[in-house]
């Protein structure tokens, strides 16, 4: 008992460390900056809240329901600092050209990111979802760090052997574990509740028209110039996906992807129906003019956040991107779905497993 008690009081101190921290955050204190994320990743300090829950698990039964509680919260103290570095990292990057300074904080970024992957990949993998979604979509590297973190406890399986399929890879079958919480992303009740009830096939097909618009951002949105609701198709994607194979495994013997669900259909609407003409942009006001299709290339981009180690969810999309690609018989189509996985690879490694 004395035993547990010294551990609740070292979390504690962390945390109430954690708590000055977020107070000092860069979005506060811009001057700042370095040194907070030198403090947020000092090795006396990220490696206990991290190390919190291992703690936990290597208690007795007796001590673990004591203090297991306090333990769990420096995950979630951690989760926090990055989201709000993140956001700080955000606007450089919309303004296009990188300075010197805000090239070393990338750099800082970084290697915080693969120290994380090389020590703690389970806290990426499974708050990946609120990270990928907080980092700029400018910045797929540290996406693809994110998105190679897998459990300790799994081997991954070699994909490019001769004969391999996926759909009978034992690795592919369990639902992973997410702590981050996707659904509160969808402010709107009435939108959340429309949703759910037509991914459990009670909703009307006229729903999919009313998504597609509340998908948009509002002319004087922030930030200024984004068509779309990043954060609200991430997390529309992955509740649609995650109901989906909650759904699929609740039918025995059926398979794990089915067509005619109300989540591919959904999402084949979606791709179909944003940016039927196109954004007309040009890079200079002699050259010509040439098009992208933003909304396609944003619910792709949310799609293969999902692409990740051998589980239910990277099985499902992955099944998902091949069926729009063979089923939307459009060229320009098929180009950004090329042109997302692309991104990825064309990237310093590490590269996720399921792209």
């Amino acid at each position: 008992m004395l035993f547990c008690s010294s551990i609740k009081v070292i979390i504690a101190l962390t945390l109430f460390h954690s708590d000055t921290f977020s107070s000092l955050q860069p979005t506060y204190f811009p001057g700042f900056a370095f040194s907070w994320m030198c403090l947020i990743s000092h090795r006396l300090f990220m490696p206990r809240l991290l190390l919190a829950e291992n703690r936990a698990v290597s208690l007795s039964n007796h001590l673990l329901s004591s203090c297991v509680d306090t333990m769990f919260q420096g995950w979630g103290a951690l989760h926090k600092h990055l989201l709000s570095l993140f956001k700080f990292l955000g606007p450089f990057f919309r303004e296009g050209d990188l300075q010197i300074a805000e090239r070393d904080l990338y750099r800082g970024v970084l290697r915080i990111l693969l120290v994380l992957l090389h020590d703690f990949p389970d806290f990426l993998s499974e708050y990946y979802f609120t990270l990928c979604d907080t980092i700029p979509p400018q910045c797929i590297q540290l996406r693809n760090i994110v998105l190679s973190a897998f459990p300790a406890t799994i081997i991954l399986p070699d994909p490019h052997l001769p004969g391999v399929d996926f759909d009978t890879l034992p690795e592919m079958g369990p639902i992973p574990p997410i702590l981050s919480d996707f659904a509160s992303l969808i402010r709107s009740n009435e939108l959340r509740v429309q949703l759910d009830q037509y991914l459990l096939g009670r909703g009307s097909p006229a729903f999919l028209s009313q998504l597609k618009d509340a998908l948009k951002n509002p002319p004087n949105a922030e930030p200024v110039g984004e068509a779309y609701n990043l954060s609200l198709i991430n997390a529309v994607i992955m509740l649609i996906g995650v109901s989906s194979v909650a759904q699929a495994k609740a039918r025995n013997g059926s398979p794990l992807f089915v067509a005619s669900d109300p989540g591919p259909v959904a999402v084949q609407y979606l791709v179909c129906n944003l940016d039927v003409e196109g954004m007309r942009f040009s890079l200079w006001p002699t050259l010509s003019t040439y098009v992208v299709f933003l909304g396609q290339h944003s619910i792709l981009s949310s799609i293969v956040l999902h692409l990740r180690y051998p589980n239910a969810h990277t099985h499902w999309f992955c099944s998902l991107i091949l069926h729009l690609f063979l089923e939307v018989k459009d060229d320009r189509f098929r180009e950004v779905v090329s042109k997302v996985l692309l991104e990825r690879f064309i990237v310093h490694r590490p590269h996720p497993w399921g792209a």
